[in-house]
């Protein structure tokens, strides 16, 4: 059982009154005439954001502050100039921990938005040191990394008031899993250069369902809209990297990466919705197996300072993402079919599928990491991120979400062997109903609070 707060009388009022006008724009707009209204999409709950994963043994307790610090392992995910610093040969594997995320917002009185306890995604990466390559100053590394991923449902309903009743259920996914191979080199004792090749993967997928009801003593009408997306894209992407410590307490740290260049991607669409009205029925169906998807990835500029006051460790790093031009996301050159009997008769047409535009715009992002020795063997530490939304087009597929995060952990060193645990907690929030319509009103919001358990491990040969 979930817990839940029943709104308070005034509350619970305007949300009645915003149901009912929701419902009534819900039920109207499927029969408008006009092109979008021939593939009515179901809201999803997808979120693209950048950078709210970050892996490695302590650099996801500092919340990613590691452009300046970066090196063994992870540093093939944070700035490959840092593998130069790597002796012998390391390796860090580990699940990253869990999430328990919990999703809510206006629009819906009884709502069940609670993920399932999910994994994190899980982080591998290996350095060649000295050991194995033989090479005095240049060091090879290999990771796969998954920077961007999310998994959210929702299923949730209203009846505001006697014949009156909206349900809405969704499960979106994106993922980009991204293997990595990145070269080092300790330039002096003080400037360390690197580079990569990025393949990021970046899978989609999203089903809802939206369905509505408006019975009367004299009239009854209804409507249910369904949708099955899924895309994925493969891209190269090429890194480099600069770190540089001027002074013994001050490191520096730049990451240039490019935007993405497309190898391949697949795609499919099923949209279909029915609505019931008085006069007659309206079926809208669209399929397309062989649509094509496009997920462009940006230009990326990342810089970072870290400072070193005794056992204290500080970083401080900004990453900025650049956007992109209105694209279509989905795109066919399919048709659909209508079936319209409101004049008595069945009356066939079709249409051209619009497309799902997309646009993202640039956004700042930062991250704080601090660490503090305890002895040599135990370190605590801590870090706050910012973690943008890309999303420019509202109502276009993604929902926009700003993050902000908090995690905090100790890790340990024994020898050869390393872990670390901690906790994390991250909140976002909307402007935006769990599912919008067309008609922006006061009080509208989408909240997420996301609690985490985070532990890693690592071993040095």
């Amino acid at each position: 059982m979930r817990p839940r707060v029943a709104p308070s009388r005034r509350a619970r009022h305007r949300l009645r009154r915003s149901l009912a006008r929701w419902l009534m724009l819900f039920l109207v707009g499927t029969t408008s005439a006009g092109r979008a209204q021939d593939v009515p999409i179901p809201p999803s709950v997808l979120l693209p954001n950048y950078d709210r994963v970050q892996p490695g043994l302590i650099e996801a307790l500092e919340a990613g502050a590691f452009i300046a610090r970066a090196r063994n392992a992870p540093a093939v995910a944070y700035n490959p100039a840092g593998i130069s610093l790597s002796e012998r040969t390391s390796l860090n594997a580990s699940t990253q921990g869990y999430w328990l995320t919990v999703l809510g917002g206006s629009g819906f009185e009884h709502a069940s938005p609670v993920s399932n306890f999910a994994s994190m995604p899980s982080f591998l990466g290996i350095v060649l040191g000295r050991d194995l390559v033989g090479w005095e100053k240049v060091r090879l590394g290999f990771a796969v990394v998954t920077p961007v991923h999310w998994d959210q449902s929702v299923i949730a309903t209203t009846e505001p008031a006697p014949g009156q009743r909206a349900s809405y259920s969704v499960h979106s996914s994106i993922s980009t899993t991204t293997p990595t191979v990145s070269v080092g080199w300790a330039l002096s004792p003080s400037v360390r250069l690197g580079a990569s090749i990025e393949f990021p993967y970046t899978s989609l997928s999203d089903q809802g369902q939206l369905s509505g009801e408006l019975t009367t003593a004299s009239t009854s009408q209804g409507s249910i809209r369904n949708v099955t997306l899924g895309g994925s894209t493969l891209d190269v992407v090429g890194v480099v990297g600069a770190q540089w410590q001027p002074l013994r307490w001050l490191q520096l740290g730049l990451v240039f990466r490019s935007p993405g260049l497309k190898i391949l991607s697949t795609g499919s669409l099923d949209i279909e919705s029915l609505t019931t009205l008085p006069s007659g029925t309206r079926h809208t169906y669209f399929s397309d197996r062989d649509a094509r998807f496009e997920y462009r990835t940006p230009m990326e500029v990342s810089l970072g300072a870290a400072f070193e006051v005794g056992r204290m460790q500080f970083e401080v790093d900004l990453r900025w993402h650049d956007g992109t031009h209105t694209y279509p996301l989905f795109s066919s050159t399919e048709q659909g079919r209508v079936v319209d009997t409101s004049s008595g008769a069945p009356v066939v047409s079709s249409f051209d599928f619009p497309g799902v535009p997309y646009r993202a715009r640039p956004v700042l992002n930062g991250s704080v990491g601090a660490h503090f020795t305890l002895t040599q063997a135990v370190n605590l530490s801590a870090g706050v991120y910012l973690d943008q939304s890309p999303v420019d087009l509202l109502g276009q597929g993604f929902r926009r979400v700003d993050l902000i995060g908090f995690r905090t952990g100790v890790g340990l060193q024994l020898g050869p062997f390393g872990a670390s645990v901690g906790i994390g907690w991250e909140y976002g929030k909307a402007t935006d109903d769990l599912a919008p319509d067309a008609a922006q009103s006061q009080r509208e919001e989408l909240t997420l609070n996301t609690f985490s358990v985070l532990f890693s491990v690592s071993y040095k040969f």
